[in-house]
């Protein structure tokens, strides 16, 4: 399975408010990894708690507290770019931030691996005899309500004594960058500039809405930046 994953295209929609840390991403071709603490949703982490005791539940909150995850949306074979209008609303600043289209990379990255979420309605039974695989099922499970997503979590666990001095970073090639609909053409060329004077390889593109569409959500289309 893993091995698939490998294979594919995914993106990465984020806001341009913090430019150090996107300069990062292009400068050093990673993403930082999160702890569970630090994701969006309140709700991650849970399991059922069936058969297990107080000693059990401690052991997986430390397992949990030492283990890193980095979320990317898989690109689907029917899109050309990033063209989810509520991805773009929810995860870019508004359409004011980028989508970084990457590939998995194999260097620099021993000891991640990539896991494809399910979305399920029920909580994944944890075996308090395999902590490992327990908080890999915790963090691949994601209640239905999430499926548009198509996500797909690169994870890593940590030894506890020495979490701190692990880099928290899982590596990608950076194939493009989107630039969202309200970014200004300025401000767009300005940072094609950046961009490509750092990795002249990335693809920069800009999105913009197709007017032509009268659905309630616009289509968008992307154009490639001279």
């Amino acid at each position: 399975m893993e091995a698939d994953l490998m294979k594919r295209t995914y993106y990465k929609y984020r806001s341009l408010t913090d430019f150090e840390r996107f300069l990062d991403i292009i400068v050093n071709k990673r993403f930082y990894g999160a702890v569970n603490k630090e994701l969006n949703d309140p709700m991650e982490g849970r399991y059922n708690k069936t058969g297990l005791d107080s000693d059990d539940f401690d052991n997986i909150r430390k397992k949990l507290g030492c283990t890193r995850i980095c979320s990317l949306l898989t690109k689907q074979d029917n899109q050309d770019f990033p063209d989810d209008y509520l991805m773009w609303s929810h995860y870019a600043d508004s359409h004011k931030g980028c989508c970084i289209e990457v590939e998995p990379t194999g260097q620099y990255n021993t000891g991640w691996e990539l896991l494809e979420v399910k979305y399920k309605n029920t909580l994944p039974l944890i075996d308090a005899k395999n902590l490992d695989k327990g908080v890999k099922d915790i963090l691949s499970v994601k209640t239905p309500v999430w499926k548009s997503e198509h996500e797909v979590r690169a994870v890593k666990i940590y030894d506890e004594k020495n979490f701190s001095s692990y880099s928290p970073h899982y590596h990608v090639k950076v194939k493009a960058v989107y630039l969202g609909d309200r970014i200004t053409s300025e401000k767009s060329q300005f940072y094609k500039k950046i961009i490509t004077s750092i990795d002249p390889t990335i693809k920069v593109y800009k999105i913009t809405e197709d007017r032509t569409n009268k659905d309630f959500y616009p289509s968008l289309k992307a154009e490639l930046m001279k």
